[in-house]
C-alpha cells in the first residue's frame, strides 16, 4: 500500500517539482517579464529563417556564455529593437538594442553571464510593429557570482576593434569589471560594489549601427560582435558610458586591427 501511494506522488508530483528546471516557454519568470516589457501583444515564435538565436545548452563558462542573434533576409535591415532576456538572472535583461533602419545587420554576438538553468530569449521589434521572439535553454550555475578574472593586458576603458577578413564584421570590446554586486572579492572576501557599463553605442560615419542600453548580465569587459551584408564603413565608432558616470570612446579608421584607450 505505502509503495503505491509513493509511487502515485511521485507520478503526480515529479512534474511540477520539474517544471521549474526544465526548458519551458511559459515558465513564471518570463510571463510576468513579457507583461511588463510586452503586454498582451502578439509574438511570433517559429519561423527560424526569419529569426535563430543560438547559445550552448551548457556552457564551459557561465560568467561569459557566447549568444549569436541571427536574421534572415526578411528581417535583416527590418528590426527597429532587440531584447535580450535572461528569465533567471537577478537582472534579466542583459540587452536593449535599437538598431538603424535599414542597414542589413545580420548577425548580432555577445557575452553574457548565465546565474542558473535558464531559457535566454531574443525579442525582436520589427519596423511594422511585429514581435518575434526566439529562445535557447543554457545549464549554468553562478555566472553573475563568479569572482573576476586575474588582471590582464589593458587598462579601464581600453576599447579594441577586430574587424571581420571580408570588412562585413567587426568586434568591439570595452576593457571593464562590469561587476555584478553578487561577487566576492576571492583576496579580501569583501562584497565587490557593482560598476558596470550602463550604455554601447556603436557608430559609422555619421550613422548610428547599435544603441544598447546594458547592465550587470553582460559578462566582464563586454564584447559585441556585428555582422552585416554590406561593408561596415569606417570610422567606427564606440561610445560607453558606466554606472560611475565615466565615459569610454574611441574610433578605428580601418587598420587591420586597433586598440584604443577610452574616456
Amino acid at each position: 500500500m505505502i509503495r503505491n501511494l509513493a509511487i502515485v506522488f511521485i507520478l503526480v508530483f515529479a512534474p511540477a517539482a520539474l517544471a521549474d528546471v526544465a526548458p519551458s516557454a511559459s515558465s513564471g519568470a518570463w510571463q510576468g517579464l513579457r507583461a511588463t516589457y510586452y503586454g498582451n501583444k502578439e509574438i511570433g515564435e517559429v519561423d527560424e529563417k526569419l529569426m535563430s538565436l543560438a547559445a550552448p545548452a551548457s556552457t564551459p563558462d557561465p560568467s561569459a556564455t557566447p549568444v549569436t542573434i541571427r536574421f534572415g533576409a526578411q528581417a535583416a535591415g527590418k528590426v527597429k529593437q532587440v531584447r535580450l532576456i535572461i528569465d533567471h538572472n537577478p537582472s534579466p535583461v542583459a540587452a536593449t538594442m535599437q538598431l538603424e533602419q535599414g542597414v542589413p545587420i545580420d548577425e548580432i554576438e555577445l557575452r553574457i553571464r548565465v546565474d542558473r538553468a535558464t531559457s535566454v530569449r531574443a525579442i525582436a521589434e520589427l519596423d511594422d510593429g511585429t514581435l518575434e521572439m526566439r529562445s535557447a535553454w543554457v545549464n549554468a550555475s553562478g555566472g553573475c557570482s563568479s569572482p573576476p578574472s586575474a588582471a590582464g593586458a589593458g587598462a579601464l576603458g581600453d576599447i579594441r576593434f577586430r574587424p571581420g577578413a571580408d570588412g562585413k564584421a567587426l568586434q568591439v570590446s570595452l576593457r571593464h569589471p562590469n561587476n555584478s554586486g553578487f561577487q566576492i572579492d576571492p583576496l579580501s572576501g569583501d562584497a565587490i560594489p557593482p560598476h558596470y557599463v550602463l550604455h554601447m553605442r556603436l557608430r559609422s560615419g555619421g550613422q548610428t549601427l547599435f544603441d544598447a542600453e546594458t547592465g550587470i548580465s553582460l559578462a566582464e569587459n563586454p564584447t559585441v560582435r556585428i555582422a552585416s551584408a554590406q561593408d561596415l564603413k569606417a570610422p567606427l565608432t564606440l561610445e560607453a558610458v558606466d554606472s560611475k558616470n565615466e565615459r569610454y570612446e574611441a574610433t578605428w579608421n580601418g587598420a587591420p586591427a586597433a586598440k584604443a584607450g577610452g574616456r
